[in-house]
């Protein structure tokens, strides 16, 4: 479970580096990896859905109004809340990840933007496969 954590402070860790390097006057670095992070979770609990829907043969609906829809988005936006906005153990996990090497923290970064750039793409991927399949 401590590499999963881990491994998910990682990823906010390249994210929030990558927006330090811009400064913005209204939204500050913090809320622009958090949005990032939520973007990514939602795209994902979207495409699993997406899947479901091709598997089980007929087109779920996701809506904000209903439990199917609502419950991930608050788990995203909860687990967002809960490990970075109310919490400050990142900031340990950045000293640390501030000290690995060069190298270690540039192939870190190309993993974790693969990773986003495959959630996007396995996004549009999954909804236009379900709508094919389903109609």
């Amino acid at each position: 479970m401590e590499k999963i954590k881990r491994r998910y402070y990682y990823f906010y860790y390249t994210i929030y580096k990558a927006w330090g390097k811009d400064p913005h006057l209204l939204f500050s670095t913090r809320f622009r990896a958090d949005l990032v992070i939520g973007a990514v979770k939602i795209w994902t609990v979207i495409s699993l859905f997406s899947y479901l829907s091709i598997f089980l043969g007929y087109r779920i609906k996701l809506s904000i109004t209903e439990p199917l829809g609502l419950i991930p988005l608050l788990l995203v936006l909860g687990s967002t809340l809960y490990f970075f906005t109310f919490s400050n153990k990142w900031k340990s996990y950045f000293k640390e990840f501030d000290k690995l090497p060069k190298r270690k923290n540039q192939i870190g970064r190309i993993i974790v933007w693969g990773i986003v750039i495959f959630s996007f793409i396995n996004l549009i991927f999954s909804v236009s496969l379900m709508k094919r399949c389903i109609e």
